[in-house]
């Protein structure tokens, strides 16, 4: 075989290694023609490191998890590391996107290149920009693109969206995204690292902690599937965007709360009582009573129950 076959043939073995690796993903281009200038308010994040500098510790293998904001309002998210770049899940505040992307940067001396939006709340849109000015692909749920030019949000609008499921691969590893259904939100996105049997399921799963205030513009129904869903995933980490990583144990422990306070709402709405009867007859279990932030969200976690019971049943009329 002549010097300059042997060559071409190397030449093209290299060529299909890299493609075999070279990112890519399954997710659906935004027209963004279609969106043009649009205005925004103004970013509610501003100063937010000034009182908690932000971090990145290792979680397991090549996964490390960002956080920013301290105590009950802390904000997390996964970052995958690859020869390749680097994936990042939320971002919690344009300062700690800031500080994160040199992070990345300068510790692992690889770009950002992808950016999971696990849902349209600013609190964890905030910061996407900065990375999507970066360089980086900004993906979400479909669902997602309404809220955030609708309600004006000032942070990124993102490349690529996807309906139900999304593969993004990057570095040679794979990386799932699905919308199960809609529950925190409509716009959820489950971000499944198979591989390192690790998940990113913000602000639906808890780790012994009280689902945040009313529930804002939650979907029971969904909810409930989600944590059916998270449960059956091969997993040992869930990055629950808050707090501490939680287990699949959790999410049962979670689940069967949302059940029982679904079902106590519902039959003492049933029996007439009114809001002021009502909430003083919810019972708590002791494991509950135990969860990190009860006193300050149980009324609340009520309230946002019977508006879904409300809303959601028909009686005789």
């Amino acid at each position: 075989m002549s010097f300059l076959k042997k060559s071409m043939l190397a030449l093209a073995g290299l060529t299909l290694s890299l493609a075999a690796t070279a990112a890519s993903d399954t997710g659906v281009a935004v027209d963004k023609s279609k969106i043009g200038a649009r205005p925004v308010l103004p970013d509610f994040t501003v100063g937010m490191c000034d009182d908690a500098a932000p971090t990145l510790v290792h979680l397991k293998d090549n996964l490390y998890r960002h956080t920013n904001g301290k105590g009950l309002a802390v904000h997390s998210g996964i970052v995958m590391i690859t020869d390749e770049g680097a994936l990042v899940v939320d971002a919690g505040a344009t300062c700690a996107a800031e500080w994160l992307n040199k992070e990345i940067n300068e510790r692992f001396k690889v770009p950002v290149k992808y950016v999971v939006v696990t849902h349209a709340h600013a609190d964890h849109m905030a910061g996407t920009d900065v990375f999507q000015r970066a360089g980086a692909t900004v993906v979400a749920n479909q669902r997602a693109l309404e809220p955030i030019i609708g309600e004006k949000l000032p942070y990124a609008v993102p490349d690529k969206v996807f309906d139900k499921d999304m593969s993004i691969t990057l570095g040679g590893e794979k990386v799932e995204l699905h919308h199960v259904a809609p529950s925190h939100s409509d716009s959820m996105t489950m971000v499944l690292f198979p591989r390192q049997k690790a998940l990113q399921c913000t602000d639906v799963c808890q780790h012994k902690t009280m689902p945040y205030n009313d529930f804002l513009d939650f979907y029971y129904p969904g909810w409930i599937d989600t944590l059916d869903w998270v449960v059956a995933q091969d997993v040992d980490i869930i990055d629950i965007g808050h707090y501490t990583p939680a287990t699949k144990a959790d999410q049962v422990a979670l689940r069967n709360y949302m059940v029982d306070l679904h079902q106590q709402v519902l039959d003492l709405t049933r029996r007439g009582q009114t809001w002021d009867q009502l909430y003083r007859n919810v019972k708590f279990s002791p494991e509950v009573q135990e969860w990190t932030n009860f006193s300050n969200m149980k009324t609340l976690n009520v309230l946002g129950m019977h508006r879904w019971v409300t809303n959601h049943r028909r009686g005789m009329w």
